[in-house]
């Protein structure tokens, strides 16, 4: 067993929605510029979706303190131990996610773009041939 096959948690759902087609309308440049500020945003909702994503454990770890009081640095170890992990984890997680995210949305984006052009090129084809 490695140092990652301590602990298996139950998979994160942190929430990201597509955005491409609210900013379609974009140039390329102003188009990464929002992707930028839209990673940067959800930058700052890490540490809550993450620690949202261990609550859990948290709680298990806070009753654990509780009941122990003073001896709970020494008996609480293990319910410590699972919750850091499980941020540890999860913010590796969030990270991956967010910038596959980022990068699902401008792929859209320019797939969407690459389909208006090869449509206007199309009909421009059949207008030139008409004649």
């Amino acid at each position: 067993m490695t140092e990652n096959d301590k602990f298996r948690f139950k998979e994160p759902n942190f929430s990201f929605t597509d955005y491409y087609k609210d900013f379609i309308n974009l140039y390329p440049e102003e188009f990464d510029q929002v992707s930028k500020d839209i990673r940067d945003l959800r930058s700052g909702e890490k540490k809550f979706q993450v620690e949202a994503s261990c609550y859990g454990l948290k709680m298990e770890y806070e009753e654990c303190k509780k009941k122990l009081s003073f001896f709970h640095t020494y008996f609480c170890y293990e319910e410590a131990n699972k919750f850091y992990e499980c941020i540890k984890v999860n913010n590796n997680k969030f990270e991956r996610y967010l910038k596959y995210y980022i990068h699902s949305n401008k792929q859209s984006y320019m797939e969407y773009w690459e389909n208006q052009e090869k449509e206007y090129l199309e009909k421009l084809q059949k207008e030139t041939s008409k004649k």
